[in-house]
């Protein structure tokens, strides 16, 4: 199965994961070939993607936060903002329902990395973006000793960060070109628009209210709005910074193509000791599957595997399964191989999705010729 987001679906697609709705109820049930009129009745639910059939379909996707959870909390993260818009309350005790429902779905889920396949720009991109901060931020907030009460801090603050960008002209969030200098240092204002709006919060600790603040601070003093060093940044604050950037450069954007999983990661370390915290960037790292379950390989013998799991301990090494000779073309019998014990087999790269799509229509093409015969 594969995820695709809501703009990309096509009718004749299959369902291949049930489609829950906020209250709990499907929407879709597993096996439903989509339909024009499901496609409109999914947007108008605000889904911002489903699991559909493919090549690959006996392949399950793990998940760090179920669908239906992810969905409540984009409804009620949806609400809160259209309710301080209009009337500039926010109703902090459903976000901390949020919150507390993000956490308790990552702690069942432990083991599983994020499986972070094709996040691409959608219409909801301030509310995907705020999610994934607040998912990423707790994660690696596990990863550096956190209990509940401070991942709740941290989540709520992360789900929260951008909260400045309300004030701001939307025309600039999505331009395409480059900025003004006068434009810029608009938009640079939010930080500390969204620090002053959570502060008269009592429910809203001011270390949480910190990383809307400094989120845009680098551990060097050249960041804004204050120009902090490390040891004047929140902790809470040096974890968003890394999950804030790390999500916004692996999306699509209007001005540009998002950069890859490993070399997201890549730029992260990079950046350590001018704008991250190293420590931050270790821990955010080790949850982080960089090639996820479902994606193809091309191997250094040529051959192409699919990714069926995903080693924690050794994240560039996963179980694959060979499903394609050196020129493309399927296996009879595909074979597990598990690239962390076979050390001379090498990951070479990850296919492009159109790459991906021909090898997938092949295997359904191959499927129904069987399923015929």
């Amino acid at each position: 199965m594969r995820r695709v987001y809501i703009e990309d679906l096509e009718p004749g697609m299959i369902i291949a994961r049930s489609v829950m709705g906020a209250d709990g109820r499907p929407l879709l049930t597993q096996n439903t070939p989509l339909t024009a009129s499901y496609i409109l009745r999914l947007r108008g639910y605000g889904i911002g993607s489903v699991f559909v059939k493919d090549g690959f379909s006996d392949i399950e996707i793990p998940e760090v936060v179920s669908a239906q959870v992810l969905n409540a909390v984009s409804v009620q993260l949806k609400q809160s903002m259209e309710s301080f818009a209009s009337r500039r309350n926010l109703d902090i005790g459903a976000m901390k329902k949020s919150v507390a429902l993000l956490i308790e779905n990552i702690l069942a889920n432990r083991q599983v990395l994020i499986q972070i396949d094709d996040i691409r720009s959608f219409n909801d991109y301030l509310l995907l973006h705020s999610i994934n901060v607040a998912i990423f931020s707790i994660m690696t907030g596990l990863s550096l000793g956190y209990g509940e009460s401070s991942l709740m801090d941290l989540g709520l603050g992360c789900l929260l960060h951008d909260i400045g960008l309300i004030s701001i002209d939307p025309a600039l969030l999505n331009r395409p070109d480059e900025l003004s200098a006068s434009e810029r240092q608009q938009l640079n204002q939010h930080p500390e628009i969204g620090f002053n709006i959570l502060r008269h919060y009592r429910e809203i600790s001011t270390t949480a209210a910190h990383i809307a603040y400094q989120h845009h601070e680098r551990v060097d003093g050249l960041g804004y709005p204050r120009q902090l060093t490390k040891r004047q940044i929140v902790e809470y604050a040096r974890i968003a910074a890394v999950a804030d950037t790390f999500d916004e450069i692996i999306c699509d954007r209007p001005h540009r193509r998002g950069y890859t999983i490993p070399e997201g990661l890549t730029v992260l370390r990079r950046l350590t000791r001018s704008h991250f915290d190293g420590d931050v960037v270790e821990a955010f790292a080790l949850n982080i599957a960089i090639y996820p379950v479902g994606s193809l390989l091309k191997l250094n013998n040529g051959l192409i595997a699919v990714v069926t799991s995903v080693n924690r301990w050794n994240q560039y090494r996963p179980v694959v399964q060979v499903i394609a000779d050196t020129r493309g073309v399927l296996l009879e019998s595909n074979y597990p191989l598990d690239l962390a014990k076979v050390r001379e087999a090498q990951i070479v790269r990850r296919l492009s999705e159109s790459e991906a799509q021909e090898i997938k229509d092949n295997i359904a093409a191959k499927n129904d010729r069987v399923a015929v015969g």
